[in-house]
């Protein structure tokens, strides 16, 4: 294995390379790198060390991998070294089925994402890793087994079982059922087509979500309006009306969120395909996006609610957004169901579309629209609310995407249990969330996060367990598997690669310190260098990836009599001013020694609003909350469809 040292210190460069014994060294475009015998020094156009080889960056080891800017011309290559035919798409590569038994080399069915590498053959449903793909590739077909592939899901043969199809019923009974769910009458041509099942009492619609010809899910409609999708997340289909009306040259499709929607929109007869996403806003699985891949326009088109148009945004960056456009958010163009209700055209509504990707240079008759949007729905821009929480919503006024945000505080005063629970409150309304613990294991933290979602101990009620575990288990919430230390390019990787795989929209690290491994040992400008890299790295992707980021940073050493503010924080400035919010966790003995918490919300960028939350821990439930009123709801809901 050959060893590399890139660093711009001399005095480290000489002192490492007697460390680790290192016979060559040499200065490449200023940097001085060292490498052992078996080594070769890269020249200008070459490629970096391959990933099985080792870097030593300015002391700090790391293993390479390859970069995503890269990934594409390494994926190009390897299959270009096979004279194997490609097709460039919008977010996949095609080509010809390896897996396939009787494959026609002149038809491309198998797509190969861009980003990730994750493969899937239409025809024989191979999927898997562009790891396990690389492998076959090299040791032959015949010695590989086949990767999962799509297959009918156990719960649509149960619902088989007890339900009658929609066609099955006599009209009156289907009319009764289409009054029951306000569904207009010239909807009923294109449910049919989507093959629903109705159960027995005729209160609950299923229909299957397809992959190609397969099931591989199922949405069950409410009369209420809510539509649930088993399974919970990685559905891999979509439910898909086609048009009647061909267009030769080219195919266009509307996104909706809903079933609704899209029945909506297919009693129209328009030119366009209308497709409804598995999990609504919440996520776009990656398998989806072969099905989507030949379409030249798609017109993303949600609702005016909170969130939706930040999902609009992220969904268009994985489709790919040179042929994305969407429906503004406004007031007057609320989902298809919706305005058609309201006697709208949604005609005029698509014809209003406009694309995603905006020149270079704008004016402000092309900003007209988003600041109008901006300004009709004030309360729904300013993000997410917090149900535990409510104080924070009148000072921060809600959670919003593309931000970052640090937490401080002293040692021990609940810096990661106040921020599981902030976490949770998130999750709960639908907030995809990755959490980094380079701390504390996952384990613990998923525990104490159960803790709090259900209120009280549950090593004292073992028999509610499973209970609360399935609820548990429904919410949005990843965690990367780091621990201790780890090298800063290894956690951007992970985090850009959930983004785009689960649509993660909030990332928690915590914390900073514990991630670069900090000892007394480093020197100040060691640690403070590393750290701004750090912060410098999450800011950029925050804007880039439209996420929001929560860093927990401890302060340096203070006083304990000394309260703690913005210049606490460890580091140097860079952490304070690249923030959106910073919130420092203050504690203050009182004249009867007790010992009071409140959080100081010192920097708010989007209001400006500054104050305090007090904050009272129960040690029963691990939180920092009251059991409110508007939190059993949405426990109740996440109760109601476990149940299910």
């Amino acid at each position: 294995m050959s060893v590399y040292l890139i660093t711009k210190h001399l005095w480290k460069f000489k002192y490492l390379s007697r460390c680790y014994k290192i016979y060559k060294c040499k200065e490449v475009h200023g940097f001085r790198l060292i490498f052992n015998v078996t080594g070769n020094v890269f020249q200008r156009n070459q490629a970096f060390p391959s990933k099985n080889e080792h870097v030593i960056m300015c002391g700090y080891s790391t293993s390479l991998t390859p970069s995503p800017s890269n990934f594409l011309s390494h994926v190009k290559e390897v299959l270009q070294t096979k004279k194997m035919e490609i097709r460039d798409g919008y977010t996949c590569l095609t080509t010809a089925c390896i897996f396939c038994s009787n494959a026609n080399h002149l038809e491309k069915d198998l797509f190969i994402n861009k980003i990730t590498g994750h493969f899937f053959c239409k025809k024989c449903k191979s999927s898997g890793s562009w790891g396990s793909f690389e492998k076959a590739l090299g040791k032959g077909v015949q010695d590989l087994s086949k990767e999962d592939t799509v297959e009918t899901p156990a719960k649509w043969t149960s619902i088989c079982e007890k339900s009658n199809t929609l066609q099955s019923l006599s009209q009156d009974k289907v009319q009764t059922v289409m009054n029951w769910f306000r569904l207009k009458e010239d909807y009923q041509e294109s449910l049919i087509e989507l093959e629903p099942l109705v159960n027995q009492s005729g209160t609950h619609l299923y229909v299957p979500v397809k992959h190609g010809e397969s099931i591989v899910g199922v949405k069950e409609l409410t009369p209420d309006g809510r539509e649930t999708t088993v399974p919970n997340t990685g559905c891999k289909g979509i439910l898909l009306l086609k048009s009647a009306k061909k267009l030769k040259r080219r195919r266009e499709a509307v996104v909706v969120h809903s079933v609704r929607d899209m029945l909506a929109l297919a009693s129209l007869k328009l030119s366009y395909d209308v497709i409804s996403l598995p999990h609504g806003i919440s996520c776009l699985p990656q398998e989806v996006l072969p099905l989507l891949e030949d379409y030249t326009k798609i017109v993303l088109w949600f609702d005016n609610e909170e969130g939706h148009w930040e999902s609009a945004r992220q969904f268009a960056r994985k489709l790919n957004e040179q042929r994305c456009y969407f429906v503004r958010p406004t007031q007057d163009h609320p989902a298809p169901y919706k305005a058609q209700l309201e006697g709208k055209s949604l005609i005029s509504i698509l014809d209003s579309s406009t694309p995603i990707v905006h020149k270079s240079i704008t004016n402000f008759t092309n900003l007209r629209e988003d600041i109008l949007s901006h300004l009709q729905n004030t309360e729904k821009a300013a993000g997410v609310k917090w149900v535990r929480f409510p104080a924070l919503n009148n000072i921060l006024k809600g959670h919003r995407r593309g931000e970052m945000t640090i937490l401080t505080g002293p040692s021990g005063a609940g810096k990661t249990t106040l921020m599981s629970e902030y976490s949770l409150d998130l999750a709960m309304q639908g907030v995809t969330t990755l959490w980094g613990s380079f701390e504390i294991r996952n384990e613990r933290l998923a525990r104490t996060m159960l803790q709090q979602l259900c209120h009280f101990p549950l090593h004292l009620h073992l028999d509610q367990f499973n209970k609360w575990a399935d609820v548990f288990q429904l919410l949005p919430l990843y965690f990367m598997t780091f621990h201790g230390q780890q090298p800063l390019k290894t956690v951007m990787e992970a985090v850009e690669h959930a983004t785009y795989v689960h649509d993660i929209s909030h990332v928690v690290i915590d914390n900073v310190q514990f991630m670069m491994g900090l000892s007394e040992g480093d020197s100040s400008l060691d640690r403070f260098y590393r750290q701004d890299s750090i912060i410098g790295a999450f800011r950029n992707f925050a804007t880039t990836a439209n996420c929001h980021v929560t860093l927990v940073i401890h302060p340096r050493k203070e006083k304990d009599a000394e309260m703690l503010s913005m210049n606490s924080v460890f580091g140097g400035a860079k952490a304070t001013q690249e923030a959106d919010n910073v919130l420092i966790i203050q504690q203050k003995t009182m004249q009867n020694l007790k010992l009071r918490k409140f959080l100081q919300i010192a920097k708010n960028r989007y209001s400006g609003d500054l104050g305090v939350m007090p904050l009272e821990f129960d040690k029963e439930s691990l939180s920092f909350s009251k059991k409110s009123q508007k939190s059993n709801s949405s426990i109740g809901e996440l109760v109601n469809q476990t149940s299910r």
